[in-house]
């Protein structure tokens, strides 16, 4: 079938149905546009559908319910001690304006989720990141696709499924509309076509961690082919679309190495390595755990869990890049992983003990995350889960202004063309905080879906890179293009 057959217009089109793709559609449709929103999957959602569901807020009515003094000015402090952090590692560019906007914005976020359906369980401690309790956990991470598929329906926005963004269409320098091709998941033949918009298109593509050649680009050799945690359509296709029109990509280096295990599987684990002894806090920061497996004996260890987490965390347990192994007793299971049966079980009883003790701090370690059921590890069969390092969160994006309106390499704004989530990189460098991810996605994608159903002009800032006045065109002959694809 040819592209003309499938050539639609709309007021906004938006490129990916994660959270930040469904905020700007929703809200843009809300506002009265008329939206396309093309997705390469048979759901909306994106990798929060299949994450733990961590959401940080400042100063919400859940904080003020339980008594939390907290501050849009304190959340933005934590993200520049965690980017200061980071700087450590990685090249890394704070955008300080967009960062407070967020935490300014975050509390109205909490409102419009809870008002779509979403629940909230209780506040998760991280005090080795956020000074103050203002990260909770989603009750079910179902509700991504679920509340979001509901609203963007009652609202009118048009969800094309199994649509894989692949250029942007411009017209006079302006971003007027997306080519797209079915993507694999299609269960029809394959088809292209064009959207074409009337006020802007709002790149919401995910992350670029399933692009392993991509990530060799900025990533050392032993690390640009290690796992990923996500959904395999994270390929960098808004990065690369909106690199093509000179769109200025920051933080690209950063792609921390961690240990791949969702946050809610951890609390429900404890780490032991090749003796069956605990080795750290399981639910330190993310650099802090890589450190930990690194400097265990053989880097060996596992996370280990019974039967009803196994149930109740299939989801995140299938993700893991290596199967899990099972046994009816303790006994068992050390041998299974080649470690002492009375130490595995040792290490256990004592947990165990812990968590029925009430305490709010493990003694041995210092971790405050505790199963939210409040049960150990008592259920046979038990189970352990082979730590391996790999990937997860790719912080690099495109820095865009107030209204989430790309700038190019010179500072300038590129006509009708918005990033939200995870190709906005002025924010990710402070995702280890954790909560931050989800949560600014949302927030963004508010606010882009404002901007552009209000055909607001992007707010101007200064440009981060600018070619010196007397610059003239190099005559050099351009070096060949490797094309990378996903």
């Amino acid at each position: 079938m040819s592209a003309s057959e499938f050539k639609e217009r709309a007021d906004v089109v938006v490129v990916g149905g994660g959270p930040g793709g469904c905020a700007a559609a929703l809200t843009a449709a809300r506002l009265g546009a008329e939206v396309i929103l093309l997705e390469a999957l048979d759901l909306v959602g994106g990798n929060a559908a299949r994450s733990t569901g961590y959401m940080a807020f400042a100063d919400f009515e859940a904080q003020r319910a339980a008594g939390i003094a907290d501050s849009p000015r304190g959340y933005l402090a934590d993200m520049q001690a965690e980017v200061a952090r980071q700087r450590e590692s990685y090249g890394v560019v704070l955008d300080d304006t967009l960062a407070a906007c967020y935490a300014e914005e975050s509390a109205a976020t909490y409102r419009f989720l809870v008002e779509l359906g979403f629940r909230f369980n209780r506040f998760v401690p991280r005090p080795g990141q956020h000074t103050t309790d203002r990260m909770m956990d989603v009750a079910d991470v179902g509700m991504f696709s679920r509340c979001f598929g509901s609203a963007l329906q009652e609202a009118g926005v048009q969800v094309r499924h199994h649509r894989r963004a692949r250029r942007l269409i411009t017209e006079g320098g302006s971003v007027v509309g997306v080519r797209w091709a079915s993507s694999e998941e299609s269960p029809g033949a394959k088809e292209l076509g064009e959207c074409c918009a009337n006020s802007g298109v709002i790149l919401a593509a995910g992350g670029y961690q399933a692009n392993f050649q991509l990530r060799s680009r900025y990533q050392p050799g032993h690390l640009s082919n290690t796992p990923y945690l996500g959904i395999h359509t994270d390929r960098g296709d808004g990065h690369l679309m909106g690199q093509a029109l000179g769109g200025d990509l920051i933080n690209m280096t950063m792609i921390p190495p961690l240990v791949m295990v969702a946050s809610a599987l951890v609390e429900n684990s404890i780490a032991v390595d090749a003796s069956g002894r605990r080795f750290h806090d399981e639910a330190c920061p993310y650099d802090d755990r890589v450190r930990a497996l690194d400097e265990a004996s053989g880097r060996r260890a596992y996370y280990i869990f019974d039967a009803e987490t196994a149930k109740s965390r299939a989801d995140l347990i299938g993700q893991m890049p290596r199967p899990a192994v099972s046994a009816p007793t303790l006994e068992g299971l050390a041998r299974e992983i080649d470690c002492e049966p009375s130490a595995l079980r040792s290490t256990v009883e004592r947990w165990n003990a812990t968590v029925a003790s009430g305490l709010r701090t493990d003694p041995d370690f210092g971790r405050m995350v505790f199963p939210a059921e409040g049960a150990g590890i008592v259920r046979p069969p038990f189970w352990a889960s082979p730590m391996v390092v790999g990937i997860n969160f790719p912080a690099g994006g495109f820095r865009v202004s107030l209204n989430c309106g790309v700038f190019n390499v010179f500072g300038e704004v590129i006509p009708g063309l918005f990033a939200v989530g995870d190709c906005v990189g002025g924010i990710a460098p402070a995702i280890g905080l954790g909560g931050v991810k989800i949560s600014s996605a949302v927030t963004l994608g508010r606010i882009a879906g404002r901007a552009v159903a209000g055909k607001q002009p992007p707010t101007p800032a200064e440009p981060a890179v600018t070619a010196p006045a007397d610059a003239t065109p190099s005559t050099d002959e351009p070096s060949p293009r490797i094309p990378i694809v996903g």
